[in-house]
């Protein structure tokens, strides 16, 4: 098994991004905000969605090479067994890793998905789109998301999962 890049390589390199983004092409990086784009090609009363939304057909382009580019590295590198869970002393949240992804659970992760979906736009930006480019522009809003999204994790991880499991 390969090991995925270090950490202190991956973020530079997205920390690098950034700037790259803004300087070369004028734009913001971000995901969520290729939602609105793609959804935009259903017709549909909703004002938020019918936009010109040429200025925007980069996103899909980013969106489709996010998706591309891991499939790419997955081949070129072998990461697709990177994660793997030792089952012969499985601590609480190797017990959630194993159980999450259970087929009984995708009602779940849809529903989830189309909050998280709605909630990203609904703020402006989903999680990396605040805590890479909004706090790289001091943006008090995504300074602000960033602190709520670390605190949430925090009792999430250290509160919520070991009471429950």
């Amino acid at each position: 098994m390969k090991e995925p890049l270090a950490w202190y390589i991956a973020g530079p390199l997205i920390g690098l991004i950034v700037p790259a983004l803004l300087i070369l092409r004028e734009k913001q990086f971000g995901i969520s905000s290729s939602y609105r784009y793609i959804l935009s090609f259903i017709p549909t009363k909703i004002s938020y969605f019918n936009y010109h939304r040429e200025q925007d057909q980069w996103q899909l382009h980013f969106a489709i090479g996010l998706v591309l580019s891991a499939l790419a590295a997955t081949q070129l590198f072998g990461f697709s067994d990177a994660i793997t869970i030792d089952k012969l002393s499985p601590n609480k949240y190797e017990i959630v890793a194993q159980s999450i992804y259970d087929v009984k659970n995708a009602l779940q992760f849809f529903i989830g998905g189309i909050l998280v979906g709605f909630g990203a736009r609904y703020a402006n930006g989903c999680t990396a789109g605040h805590c890479i480019m909004g706090v790289s522009q001091f943006a008090l809003s995504s300074i602000l998301a960033t602190i709520a999204f670390f605190v949430g994790g925090l009792i999430g991880s250290l509160l919520i999962v070991p009471a429950i499991y």
